[in-house]
């Protein structure tokens, strides 16, 4: 008796329906959860805030590059360049997401947040600076991130639409270093 060979089955991620709905769910799923985290966590510490923004679009970062791997081990087709839509879609949520709150609209040194929110003394201009400078580092690290995505482009579609929750996460993470400072100094109504 012969054994006939079964054909071997593809690697989950790289199966269309699998790999899609399993894209779907970690990419808007991430987007919702930052929704809803960002206005959760608006006044918790940076400990509590940083991981609730930062591990959903991790997840979806991680999956992509596992839907990278899988694709990259077994030579899948390329995906078509259209998904680069997602590498849009999350630089323009980057640039336009507001990262600085209202009250600190036009601040662009740590003298003027002091004075703005409290007085300028030695305790709030190292605690505004070092509030403006992690801003400034986080949103500038979340550009950096989703154009590290952007060669993922032709393996993993879920790398490439995880850019977007990225972009989202960063954004949120660093308009919360200067939430903090306002929270800090009870100048939330401002």
């Amino acid at each position: 008796m012969t054994q006939v060979a079964q054909p071997q089955r593809r690697p989950f991620l790289t199966q269309p329906w699998e790999g899609g709905v399993t894209g779907w769910v970690a990419v808007f799923g991430a987007i919702l959860i930052e929704f809803i985290a960002g206005i959760v966590a608006n006044t918790a510490s940076m400990s509590i805030a940083a991981p609730v923004l930062i591990v959903p679009a991790a997840i979806a970062v991680g999956l992509g590059l596992w839907q990278w791997q899988q694709a990259w081990s077994i030579r899948a087709e390329p995906v078509p360049w259209w998904h680069l839509i997602g590498i849009g879609v999350a630089l323009l949520a980057w640039i336009i997401w507001p990262v600085v709150p209202t009250a600190l609209q036009g601040v662009s040194n740590a003298h003027d947040a002091c004075t703005l929110v409290y007085t300028a003394d030695p305790s709030c201009l190292a605690r505004a600076s070092s509030a403006l400078t992690d801003s400034n580092v986080t949103w500038w690290l979340t550009g950096a991130v989703i154009i590290a995505l952007l060669p993922l482009v032709r393996k993993s579609r879920i790398a490439v639409w995880a850019a977007i929750p990225v972009a989202f996460a960063g954004c949120q993470v660093s308009a919360h270093f200067l939430e903090l400072l306002l929270v800090h100094y009870h100048a939330t109504g401002l």
